[in-house]
């Protein structure tokens, strides 16, 4: 993502000349000065800006005397100015000025917002090309919301407290709510979770919805199959009583195909009925197979019926014997509680040491009893879980059998009202245009109610769309990806670490997405960063594996990575100051040679970072450190010396 900072603004209270610091895009931007002089506050106004929930700006001096803070950066769609109110006595507020086009005229006060931090956070997310998709309680990837470009911002900072921290790799990752985010979104960050999978797994999450509901659909159908299978042969059966189809056709067993055969007759006439007998003794015949198999499907209904009776009867019996023993153990429980009393050598009781001897065998006898009852209990199975699954397995057969048996009746019924007209009557030309019309709306019906081959039809095309999906959205192809990247990202620190001040410059390191943090591994074992020691270490390690981020992430030109394509690093030389005296406290800390050295390469690696970028990296650096460490590296660049001035000017603090 282009967003290069061009300048940094804060506007008064008093109403006077706003400040301004200028960067330069494409190089190693240095901001070196003493302590307390705004270095450190940088960072949080940057993010302040850029839309963050909270202000982290510190309270003092800058909240106290400026009124808005403000960015103006490059993008691909031009120069854009943020503005922030500054939040008082709130933590925050989301009053924002915004300004937008290919040139920009910094105003000389700001009157009153024009925008909130919404919008901003909109504007940041549609120019990181983020994709816009909800993704609800689909958790296929990990994340339950859209990564945002506030959720990037981790990989942009490392203020003090971060920047050689052996816990803490991620600006804001030592937050609970930030990190897990964090590790969820990493896949997509890496690039193993591409927009187009997303979109992927969004169309395969609708599938599923859609193959869902045709599935219920198809199951439905098949449900009520019998009774439609019966009412269609029953005009069937009727068309040739009428002798409007072959005496020898049969109704197909394809439901699609039996529609259109019903469709088919609707283009005849009562001018095309040949009745014969021949049709109605077939409807006789027909009317015979169907008593069979009604005396079948009810023999087998009568028989399920009673074995359901006979296992629910074994059911309720052990349930009430189960019942019986339990009463009859509580009954018999007292027996031990008395001869527990009997037992004991009380001499306050006599009466009840004089009664132990006459009433011990009696109590023996109803212990013995208790016993055998506790013995029969536990011999005494519960009833089988396979009983259970028989019941469940009677039922759904007898409601199927008393399905397909009323379906078989009303077949019956519907070719006996055939016969019964048959005789009655001579087969009139209007009773078969009545026939005709009516066979007219059932078909109507039938086609309306979808009972063809569209829902079989879809629901192939569906599966065939899933299965090409299939590929694209597999959580074992994601992992696959996320090792390869991982081990491209660890190639591109093995180039940055020697050159560094670590101390083990082959030292091959990782990134642990699990534990957010860097993995060392040295001497056939791999250590995380705070089990080894050294700040010199730590800040090496860091350096090395923001840089090879941000390598990662512009190693794809022909594609912006959401990810803005800037760093700022606060303080990275501060493992190698010396410990201040209290004496010492507002004196400036110098470097021995041998650490000048290290910080010197700390530079270098950013200013390579930078060089070979193409001007596409920008990195702000915030620092003790003067010209005379990093000077004359090619990239670096002084932006302000705050020595003999600071953030805040002195004009801020003139009264209104």
């Amino acid at each position: 993502m282009k967003l290069q900072i061009e300048k940094l603004i804060l506007w008064p209270k008093n109403g006077s000349q706003y400040r301004e610091v200028k960067f330069t895009a494409g190089a190693v931007n240095v901001i070196s000065g003493s302590s307390k002089a705004g270095k450190s506050a940088v960072i949080p106004i940057i993010d302040y800006c850029l839309a963050s929930e909270k202000c982290g700006i510190p309270v003092g001096t800058i909240r106290n005397t400026c009124e808005w803070f403000g960015l103006l950066v490059n993008t691909d769609e031009g120069l854009k100015l943020f503005a922030r109110l500054e939040p008082g006595k709130q933590r925050s507020t989301d009053d924002m000025f915004v300004l937008e086009g290919e040139a920009i005229s910094i105003p000389a006060r700001i009157e009153g917002k024009n925008s909130n931090r919404g919008i901003v956070k909109d504007i940041l997310n549609r120019l990181s090309g983020l994709p816009n998709i909800g993704f609800g309680d689909d958790v296929r990837y990990g994340f339950k919301s859209r990564p945002s470009f506030r959720d990037l911002m981790a990989f942009t900072f490392q203020p003090q407290n971060i920047v050689a921290n052996p816990d803490v790799l991620f600006y804001k990752a030592d937050t609970t709510g930030h990190r897990e985010k964090l590790k969820d979104i990493f896949p997509f960050i890496l690039g193993a979770v591409t927009p187009q999978t997303l979109l992927a797994s969004w169309e395969m999450k609708d599938l599923e919805r859609k193959q869902k509901e045709l599935k219920s659909a198809l199951n439905a159908l098949a449900v009520a199959s019998a009774r439609l299978r019966g009412e269609a042969n029953s005009w069937y059966f009727r068309a040739r009583e009428y002798g409007l189809v072959a005496i020898d056709s049969v109704l197909s067993e394809e439901w699609p195909v039996a529609v259109e055969q019903l469709n088919a007759i609707l283009q005849k006439t009562s001018q095309d009925a040949r009745p014969k007998l021949e049709t109605i003794q077939a409807s006789i015949t027909t009317i015979g197979e169907l008593r069979a198999r009604e005396e079948l499907i009810a023999a087998n209904l009568f028989s399920g019926r009673q074995k359901l009776n006979q296992l629910s009867g074994i059911q309720r019996d052990a349930d009430a014997y189960l019942s019986a023993l339990e009463t009859m153990k509580e009954r018999l429980s007292l027996s031990t509680w008395l001869k527990c009393l009997a037992s004991k050598d009380d001499a306050s009781s006599p009466a009840l040491g004089a009664a132990t001897d006459s009433s011990s065998v009696e109590l023996d006898a109803l212990c013995e009893a208790l016993v055998g009852i506790e013995n029969t209990a536990r011999a005494t199975p519960a009833v089988s879980a396979s009983v259970e699954s028989e019941l469940v397995r009677l039922k759904n057969a007898v409601r199927e059998d008393a399905e397909e048996l009323e379906a078989i009746r009303k077949e019956i019924r519907a070719i006996e009202l055939i016969d019964t007209q048959a005789k009655g009557q001579a087969l009139r030309e209007a009773d078969i245009d009545r026939y005709l019309g009516r066979l007219e709306e059932a078909v109507k019906n039938y086609k309306e109610a979808q009972f063809d081959s569209s829902l079989a039809k879809d629901l192939k095309a569906i599966e065939d769309r899933m299965a090409e999906l299939s590929p694209l959205v597999s959580i074992d192809v994601v992992r696959a990806n996320t090792r390869k990247i991982l081990n491209s990202l660890s190639e591109y620190c093995a180039n940055i670490t020697p050159s560094l001040d670590a101390e083990w410059k082959d030292a091959r390191i990782g990134l642990s997405i699990t534990d957010l943090a860097i993995k060392v591994r040295h001497d056939g074992r791999d250590d995380f960063l705070w089990e080894i020691g050294s700040g010199a270490n730590w800040l090496a390690y860091h350096v090395a594996m923001l840089l090879a981020l941000q390598k990662l992430f512009m190693s794809k030109k022909s594609v912006e990575h959401p990810v803005p394509h800037f760093l700022v690093f606060d303080q990275p030389s501060q493992v190698y100051f010396p410990v201040k005296r209290a004496a010492q406290v507002e004196e400036e800390h110098e470097l021995n040679d041998e650490d000048r050295v290290a910080v010197r390469k700390v530079f270098q690696a950013f200013a390579n970072a930078v060089n070979s970028s193409q001007g596409r990296l920008q990195i702000i650096v915030l620092d003790h450190a003067d010209v005379g460490v990093w000077g004359k590296i090619p990239g670096v660049v002084l932006t302000e010396e705050w020595r003999d001035k600071k953030l805040v000017p002195d004009w801020f603090h003139d009264p209104a």
